[in-house]
C-alpha cells in the first residue's frame, strides 16, 4: 500500500463526483468556496476531455449530489444548442 497522497485531480470522475462538495457555493468561508470552485473546474475539464456530459455521466453525478444540486441532462442539451 502506497503512502503517496491522493489529489482530487488524480481521482476517477465517479470519485470526483463522490467527494466533491456540491454545496460549496453556499459556504460563508471563502476557503471552502474556492476549494469547491476549483474542484468544479477540475470536474468540468475532465468531463470535457472525455467528450462532454452524457446522460450516463449526469446519472452518476446525480447519484452523489444532494437533492436540488444535480444535473438535468435534457436541460443541458437545450441550453448548449
Amino acid at each position: 500500500m502506497s503512502n503517496k497522497p491522493v489529489y482530487f485531480d488524480d481521482l476517477t470522475l465517479e470519485d470526483m463526483f463522490k467527494y466533491h462538495d456540491h454545496t460549496y457555493m453556499m459556504s460563508d468561508d471563502n476557503r471552502y468556496y474556492e476549494k469547491g470552485r476549483r474542484e468544479r473546474d477540475i470536474i468540468e475539464d475532465k468531463v470535457e476531455s472525455q467528450g462532454g456530459w452524457t446522460k450516463e455521466l449526469c446519472e452518476i453525478y446525480n447519484k452523489y449530489a444532494p437533492e436540488g444540486f444535480g444535473k438535468d441532462f435534457e436541460w443541458m442539451q437545450q441550453y448548449n444548442k
